[in-house]
């Protein structure tokens, strides 16, 4: 039955399925209740004992509605992804998070410690300061890659229509990928300059003026092959895309407990594996 509603079925369809095949028909209730054991392996699995040390952290959101306290609300599911230093990857955790803030993330990243992880060579993430906040005082030696895909498309959505395409050049042009030739501080600089041409016409730009931003470029750190997977939180769409689609048949889930327990379903049985790194490349 757990299998049936992981890959998109609702429990009316489950009922429709058992009737036809075995003459039985369940209530939604009755397929709530034997589903039950299901959700607590997967419990269980999403508290596992981790490695000692991942190369890369991701972090990235997912947004579902979801019902809490007699209303409706879009929430985000944040997934935290790892990869081992054989090169594969893992979905360490999928927390739920109605509310952003540096104390929360402190304690997610606490309990990353406390299932095994000691050390983290960087973090991706998008630019939640709670995230930025909380990463140095738990992992003090992990470095932070803001992630660029959201940042393009924080910038572009302040130009009209039109343009988009000019200014997508331009961002091309600053956030430069598999070289060697750029530092953080000299992409930064270009940022900088892009501010400056724009910033009359469209003040809101004056936020990314700020210092902070350099951790946009973090990447330009790390040897050329490796900048493009490491520049940008996309190594979770994929996933995400598998999250949204067994969710998108259901409207509004009942609780926050139902949607971590279909995500994390979906998590366990996906294998997300890359090419092994190379000595260098770690």
């Amino acid at each position: 039955m757990f299998s049936l509603y992981s890959k998109g079925l609702t429990t009316e369809q489950i009922s429709d399925v058992y009737e036809e095949i075995y003459g039985k028909t369940y209530s939604k209730q009755q397929i709530s209740f034997l589903m039950q054991d299901s959700r607590e392996e997967i419990s269980v699995w999403l508290n596992r004992g981790l490695e000692k040390h991942y190369l890369v952290l991701y972090i990235d959101a997912t947004f579902v509605h979801t019902r809490r306290d007699k209303s409706v609300s879009k929430e985000g599911y944040f997934t935290i992804l790892g990869i081992k230093e054989d090169g594969t990857r893992e979905v360490l955790s999928i927390v739920n998070h109605p509310t952003e803030g540096a104390l929360l993330w402190q304690q997610e990243l606490l309990a990353l410690k406390e299932r095994g992880v000691e050390s983290i060579g960087l973090v991706v993430s998008d630019g939640l300061t709670g995230i930025e906040n909380a990463v140095p005082k738990v992992f003090p030696m992990a470095s932070h890659q803001l992630c660029v895909v959201h940042f393009k498309r924080n910038v572009l959505s302040v130009f009209p229509r039109e343009k988009r395409a000019e200014i997508a050049k331009e961002l091309k042009e600053i956030f430069l990928v598999e070289t060697t030739a750029t530092s953080p501080v000299d992409a930064f600089g270009k940022l900088v300059i892009f501010v400056d041409k724009w910033i009359k016409k469209y003040p809101s730009l004056k936020a990314y003026k700020n210092e902070r931003n350099t951790a946009y470029f973090t990447y330009l750190n790390y040897p050329s092959e490796v900048q493009r997977m490491i520049y940008s939180t996309n190594w979770i769409e994929r996933l995400n895309r598998d999250y949204k689609r067994v969710l998108k048949m259901r409207g509004a889930m009942p609780s926050a407990e139902s949607v971590l327990s279909l995500m994390g379903a979906v998590a366990m049985e996906k294998e997300y594996k890359t090419r092994l790194l190379s000595e260098a490349e770690v």
